[in-house]
């Protein structure tokens, strides 16, 4: 870990403020990855198992193959108060060759959506969803000297609460995996994108994040004249990006953690979050825009030093 950090800090120095060609993050569609978190959040309720959840598998892989994609699967059945639960991780890789130390980018978001009635996420799962299928067309377009893996995580919330290994159940299998089939020197970084379509805006500092792969993100936002859409609070948050640190991979939660009004009676992360007032009224096209630009940027920026 203490290497690859020492990598990012020596690439923050070395990357000119215009660095690379602007020609991924420009193929970035705002309007089609809105149009996606409609769909997806059309689907209603996506918990594993629901019909909404197998439409949602349906629409990615339909997006992968249609965009080139190399589509794998991490499937198993967790364990959980529930009962045993089917659990369905998809990988989209792009740009992958014959090289076997070929460095690695993660870019990932949780499809699953709460096991509650009547709750769509349309930030919360759908707009994480969608951003990364518009990565994966415009990944379709662009190539890059990085394999780019878009990670559909399953089961990242919680059957009753984040306590006793209940929760991100996907990503630390997944992350478990990685690291079981050597595959950890290679990753580059880890993104996680979570609630990213609000319209009001503001990505938080994650305390537990990469400060150094923060640090790039926040370049490349301040390069676009995006740069007051990020960092301008912390946050603690418990989220998928967790077991990949836990396995040494630099990672950040790139997630939006005041989701409505802030305050004593509601949960840590505002008034809409986890309720059905998480609707297609508070997502933003202009809000997955920024994120979207912003984050293909910081992969051209990290892919120039690859």
């Amino acid at each position: 870990m203490y290497r690859r950090l020492g990598w990012l800090f020596c690439m923050i120095l070395s990357v000119p403020a215009f660095a690379s060609a602007a020609a991924l993050h420009d193929a970035f569609n705002s309007q089609g990855a809105y149009a996606y978190t409609a769909q997806i959040a059309g689907f209603g309720e996506r918990w594993p198992g629901s019909p909404g959840h197998q439409k949602t598998e349906d629409l990615i892989r339909q997006v992968l193959q249609k965009d080139g994609a190399q589509i794998e699967a991490d499937n198993f059945t967790a364990s959980t108060p529930r009962g045993p639960v089917p659990v369905h991780n998809i990988i989209g890789k792009f740009n992958v060759t014959s090289d076997a130390s070929q460095p690695i980018f993660i870019l990932a978001g949780h499809y699953d959506t709460l096991f509650k009635k009547g709750f769509i996420g349309a930030n919360d799962g759908a707009s994480s969803t969608a951003i990364l299928l518009s990565f994966a067309d415009a990944l379709a377009q662009q190539k890059t000297k990085m394999q780019i893996w878009l990670v559909w995580t399953d089961l990242e919330e919680a059957i009753e609460s984040f306590t006793n290994g209940d929760g991100l159940y996907g990503s630390t299998h997944l992350a478990q995996k990685l690291a079981v089939e050597g595959l950890v020197p290679r990753i580059r970084g880890f993104f996680l994108l979570d609630m990213i379509g609000d319209k009001d805006l503001s990505v938080a500092r994650e305390t537990n994040s990469s400060d150094a792969l923060q640090k790039i993100i926040y370049r490349a936002a301040k390069q676009l004249g995006y740069a007051k859409y990020f960092f301008q609070y912390d946050a603690n948050i418990i989220d998928d990006h967790a077991p990949f640190l836990q396995v040494g991979i630099p990672a950040v939660d790139v997630v939006d953690a005041e989701y409505g009004p802030v305050g004593p009676e509601y949960d840590g992360m505002g008034e809409y979050h986890h309720t059905n007032l998480d609707t297609m009224d508070k997502v933003s096209e202009h809000s997955l825009e920024v994120v979207g630009r912003t984050i293909l940027l910081t992969i051209e920026l990290i892919d120039a030093q690859s």
